[in-house]
């Protein structure tokens, strides 16, 4: 789930195929089917513009909500075999991916509709999950496919990698992450049954 300026609530229900919103003022529950059969929508995120986006994980698809109406707009990513899973709004309204099956992070530019994509540290294996933005346009995301987990992080303005840090506790799989701007620090859970905390800035 995630929350816009106003404080609804939007969400994706993944084995049911909709997203849907919940309106605070009146607590009305709205809900939008995807038109992509098993598209297991996923990691949604608002942008700057109280826009909400996901990701279809069971294709190879980036989904935009339109805030009233909740009409889908599906964007395919340049390959078929693409499976995102999280997604990162950076300050310019660009939109980044991870990309769980090909290992990549991505992207999307929704003024001129292009991609650019990038292999990660560990390719395929990598098997990107969770992903942050802190305030300084960096990606932070984990590869999940290789033991220990590794924490990475890219520049969006250089758009180079900086940063490769192995988990300590080994992270299993690391599914959710929070960015704490007034700290610098980017807070996470692991399947390894510890709580991790990474300073950024």
């Amino acid at each position: 789930m995630t929350a816009n300026s106003a404080g609804d609530i939007w969400f994706k229900v993944q084995h049911g195929n909709f997203v849907g919103k919940l309106s605070r003022p009146d607590r009305k529950v709205s809900l939008q089917a995807v038109p992509t059969p098993r598209s297991r929508p996923y990691g949604i995120v608002v942008d700057r513009d109280d826009v909400p986006w996901a990701v279809e994980f069971g294709s190879n698809k980036l989904l935009r909500i339109d805030a009233e109406d909740l009409t889908l707009t599906e964007i395919a990513l340049p390959s078929e075999d693409s499976r995102p899973r999280r997604l990162g709004i950076t300050s310019d309204g660009n939109v980044w991916y991870g990309d769980y099956a090909l290992g990549k992070i991505g992207r999307y530019d929704p003024a001129s509709g292009e991609f650019t994509e990038w292999p990660l540290p560990h390719g395929t294996d990598s098997r990107p999950y969770r992903m942050a933005v802190d305030r300084n346009d960096r990606i932070w995301l984990v590869e999940t496919g290789v033991s220990p987990n590794r924490f990475v992080g890219f520049d969006a303005k250089t758009e180079k990698f900086i940063s490769s840090s192995e988990i300590l506790s080994g992270g299993g799989t690391i599914r959710h992450m929070n960015y704490f701007e007034p700290r610098g620090e980017i807070w996470f859970g692991t399947d390894t049954n510890y709580i991790g905390r990474a300073t950024v800035h």
